[in-house]
């Protein structure tokens, strides 16, 4: 028995020694890339009011059902209003619920991960300004499947220090030639700085629709619109009365770009800006609808840049 122990003994110092027993042991295999990762891209328009961000998912496994995705929008100062998130979806935007905290508010949904590549979409309304211009409110998304963690983002989206809130029009969305028509606009600045010298810029353009294809819905764009500020008669209520403005006849670029002086805009203030505007025997017989895009601009005090924030379009039917 003694002699096979020594035997057995011998044999395993021998493997030792072929092995070599001193060596350091191998170094661990680099970790393998996550199966899920997901990164946000900011794809809003300086000025906009609802902010736009991409989600880039990437899944290298199985098809997941019912991945729960968590998004936590941070906080610009205390006291900000609840903010709004939109999710894409086939059938269009869907609102989420939010929660808060005291670091911001977090909503959830859940979406089906495929295999390979996912492009999806949020859009958030912060319903709060910044406290000077270029501030930001962070984003963070987790995605879960059941109590797993698989991937953490993280992106931030820039509050519009200047906006012009949704317009107000007096009269049906049809604009009669030689006829007034009048919009109004909120001017409001978010921010904790003054403007000195803010002003609203418009600009008119128009294109053809067919006689089944109404202004509902339909905005002049692209290669079917062109300019017609100039064939346009066009005032802004100014100091209790009405005042003509008119597009600069410079051959620059605002050579379309009718300008309203505003003046002061103190912080955290808000102001109505009332335009109204009458067709011309000018316009074309062919063009059947008639945009109007506004935005208000600035520069507050310290800034090194200008502020921009633009209204949605209105469109109008010509008849």
């Amino acid at each position: 028995m003694r002699s096979i122990r020594i035997t057995g003994i011998l044999a395993l110092l021998a493997l030792v020694a072929a092995c070599g027993g001193n060596a350091a042991a191998p170094a661990p295999s680099p970790s393998a890339s996550p199966p899920v990762s997901v990164s946000l891209e900011d794809i809003g328009t300086p000025g906009d009011t609802r902010l736009g961000l991409a989600l880039h998912l990437h899944n290298e496994a199985r098809t997941r059902p019912g991945v729960v995705v968590r998004v936590h929008i941070g906080r610009t100062r205390g006291g900000d209003p609840r903010p709004e998130l939109e999710e894409r979806t086939d059938a269009g935007w869907k609102d989420i619920a939010l929660t808060g905290d005291e670091d911001g508010w977090t909503g959830a949904f859940r979406m089906t991960l495929p295999k390979g590549g996912l492009l999806g979409f949020l859009d958030v309304t912060p319903h709060a300004g910044p406290r000077v211009d270029g501030d930001e409110l962070s984003v963070d998304v987790t995605l879960a499947d059941g109590g797993r963690t698989l991937a953490r983002g993280h992106g931030s989206v820039r509050p519009a220090a200047l906006s012009l809130d949704r317009a107000v029009v007096d009269e049906p969305a049809a604009l009669g030639r030689g006829r007034w028509t009048e919009v109004t606009y909120t001017v409001v600045n978010h921010s904790h700085s003054a403007y000195p010298q803010a002003q609203v810029q418009g600009e008119f353009g128009a294109c053809e629709a067919g006689p089944d294809n109404p202004a509902e819905g339909v905005i002049c764009s692209g290669s079917r619109r062109h300019a017609v500020t100039t064939w346009l008669g066009t005032q802004w209520y100014d100091d209790g009365r009405w005042t003509d403005v008119s597009a600069p006849d410079d051959g620059t670029l605002l050579a379309e770009t009718l300008t309203m002086p505003l003046g002061e805009l103190p912080a955290d203030s808000r102001r109505k800006v009332r335009i109204r505007f009458a067709g011309s025997g000018e316009l074309d017989s062919g063009d059947r609808l008639l945009t109007l895009t506004a935005r208000v601009n600035g520069k507050a005090v310290g800034a090194s840049e200008r502020s921009l924030g633009i209204a949605e379009p209105l469109t109008f039917a010509l008849r």
